[in-house]
């Protein structure tokens, strides 16, 4: 095979399409964000408290809160679409660097990309429920439950790229800067879940370019003749 990741990487083509689509989807702009936080869809996924989401939302039975609302809705629907597609990725990727390194410890990457797929799935069950009830309350438990989810998607991504991280960091120049890359992401993730702050926003970031140099490495590698340690 001279292009062992390549279907990995046709699925990561769809992965950035349906990215692109539901950043369409999803609403770009909202009343009042917490502190830190400029992508309503993240805000939203790392809400606290019902002053936040009431604040996200912006006034009771006002056309923005319904439009807002049906945004929300419809982009988490599809984004079961994407989860389902990023996670294939992750665990094609993971299978495929343990079968070219007969390093089986990548395959704790494809284990953990499952959860992050139970998690981001429950996440969405969350945002629905808080949704559902957002004009008359009661939504204190999918709060708490969204706290959860929402850290086992992200930090189970965090961990993903960690795992794969001596994987990239044995290949050349190139491949040594996406091992940065997924390195930087994993600290930035501890620093986010310690302070939600802007640092969620710059995660997000890094978590975006490490799929994105990923899935060009995967449509681009080709095999190598030492098995990589």
């Amino acid at each position: 095979m001279r292009r062992p990741f390549i279907k990995s990487g046709i699925i990561g083509i769809l992965v950035i399409i349906t990215s692109l689509g539901l950043m369409k989807v999803f609403p770009s702009q909202a009343p009042k964000m917490p502190d830190g936080f400029m992508t309503p869809v993240l805000a939203f996924e790392f809400v606290q408290s019902r002053q936040e989401v009431e604040a996200l939302f912006g006034e009771p039975q006002s056309d923005f809160r319904t439009t807002m609302v049906a945004a929300m809705d419809l982009g988490n629907r599809l984004d079961y679409i994407y989860m389902v597609l990023y996670t294939a990725f992750l665990f094609g990727f993971s299978i495929t660097c343990a079968r070219i390194t007969r390093r089986g410890r990548y395959r704790w990457g494809a284990f953990v990309s499952v959860l992050v797929l139970a998690g981001d799935a429950m996440e969405n069950l969350q945002l629905f429920g808080i949704t559902r009830k957002l004009s008359e309350g009661g939504f204190e438990r999918e709060l708490q439950l969204l706290h959860y989810f929402t850290w086992l998607k992200w930090g189970g991504l965090a961990l993903i790229f960690l795992i794969l991280v001596p994987y990239f960091f044995n290949g050349n120049l190139t491949s040594k800067l996406i091992s940065l890359v997924g390195l930087t992401s994993a600290v930035l993730a501890i620093l986010a879940f310690s302070n939600r702050s802007a640092l969620n926003e710059v995660y997000s970031v890094s978590v975006a370019a490490m799929f994105l140099l990923m899935i060009i490495y995967a449509l681009t590698h080709r095999k190598r003749n030492q098995i990589v340690i």
